[in-house]
């Protein structure tokens, strides 16, 4: 194992593996979509597998054409880049087109459209990277984070006023990573998540007092100014009596309702029956699946959102766990690689593009892989380089395009 990884991290003058990694990826999520849709009568040229080709390669053209600029551009373009993306965001206000269970996440021009989103999770990435590039947080000087606060409020609450919970988390993700490689220690990092963790875990009197007592350890053991170490515990206090009040006051529906958000099994016909039908696909394929092509939740459209957000459950149904095993080790080498370029050079703007551009998909693939097994609740996270669109086909190339570009040339900035 040890020589494999020291394989997948060296450096080359052109990244091959990555190129084949990614090539496999792309194979395995067009047979799937291909798979998934194959039912639907539409002349070859409007079915989705074709048009996700069509993405993929326009995809592929953003790529190679990155791998032809050098970083420093990249560096200086960040700025102006989160600010174009926020004007995309600020635009679905005003002329977004309404789909998907009345979110407002699109612009069309007609014949395509667009999710401005998703290329502002690479615009926020540039901005954070070249920020943190110079910059350093301590939870000693507060200040240290009212900049990257403000860079990440912004877009975050645009995604959400859209609303896309899920998709506002990615840019959250990305701002933790950002804060560890910026100089934060895990026990650092949970004092800073904790006054929120307080408001999900007081609705348990163990769970409270549990994070309460681990705060407490935390802070005599990091010896912080006693100032601090104070607010920390009165966040923690404030937000789990405000949660505890708001939870009380909420009538008996509305409490059944969050918590089938929390546990969709507590309604097996409503938001529990796409989990159901997720795992009813993944387990009937057991061991070898049942063949390309072949299962009934797929083909008897039993399965929803099966070309997107469930995709990973067609492929579980087709070729069992074996095939879960083969995608989910495609992606391990793909995050080792993409981290090892962190490894192999200095210049922090090069480390944070790939440690939070990793991120992104990391993010991705844990929790669309964990819905489709019921271990999360359901979100319209898409998994990368498999589930159906192209927004978020071109932003996973664009990553693409960073990595390989970074391995290169990472030392020209």
């Amino acid at each position: 194992m040890k020589k494999i990884l020291q394989k997948v991290r060296e450096p080359r003058r052109f990244d091959f593996l990555m190129l084949g990694i990614v090539l496999l990826l792309m194979g395995i999520g067009i047979a799937m979509v291909y798979s998934a849709t194959a039912n639907t009568e539409l002349p070859w040229y409007q079915t989705f597998w074709f048009k996700q080709i069509t993405y993929f390669a326009f995809g592929w053209l953003i790529a190679f054409g990155i791998l032809l600029t050098k970083p420093h551009f990249w560096h200086e373009f960040a700025y102006p880049a989160y600010i174009i993306s926020l004007i995309g965001l600020v635009l679905i206000l005003f002329v977004g087109a309404t789909e998907s269970h009345g979110a407002v996440r699109w612009i069309s021009f007609g014949f395509i459209k667009i999710q401005p989103s998703e290329f502002a999770k690479i615009g926020y990435l540039l901005a954070l990277s070249r920020y943190f590039s110079v910059k350093k947080v301590s939870l000693e000087r507060l200040s240290s984070f009212v900049v990257p606060i403000i860079l990440f409020i912004v877009p975050f609450l645009l995604v959400l006023k859209q609303p896309d919970l899920s998709t506002a988390l990615v840019f959250f993700s990305i701002t933790l990573m950002a804060f560890y490689w910026s100089g934060l220690t895990f026990a650092e990092m949970f004092l800073l998540l904790s006054p929120g963790l307080s408001v999900i875990a007081v609705l348990s009197k163990l769970a409270w007092g549990g994070l309460m007592t681990a705060v407490t350890v935390a802070l005599w053991r990091r010896k912080l100014p006693i100032w601090l170490s104070v607010l920390i515990l009165t966040l923690n206090i404030a937000g789990g009596f405000a949660s505890y009040t708001v939870w009380n006051s909420l009538e008996g529906h509305q409490r059944s309702r969050i918590m089938t958000f929390i546990d969709p099994m507590q309604d097996p016909r409503g938001a529990g029956y796409q989990v159901i039908q997720s795992q009813l696909a993944i387990g009937s394929g057991g061991v070898h699946g049942k063949g390309f092509g072949e299962g009934s939740q797929t083909n008897l459209s039993f399965l929803p959102e099966e070309h997107t957000d469930f995709i990973f459950s067609v492929l579980g149904e087709q070729f069992g766990f074996l095939g879960g095993f083969v995608l989910l080790g495609l992606f391990f080498l793909l995050l080792v690689r993409t981290y090892g370029i962190a490894q192999i050079h200095s210049n922090l703007f090069v480390v944070n593009v790939c440690v939070g551009g990793s991120t992104i998909l990391l993010f991705h693939i844990f929790v669309n892989i964990a819905m489709t097994l019921g271990i999360m609740p359901v979100t319209g996270l898409p998994l990368p380089f498999l589930s159906y669109g192209g927004s978020f086909v071109v932003t996973c190339m664009i990553l693409v395009g960073f990595f390989m570009l970074m391995r290169v040339k990472g030392d020209d900035i």
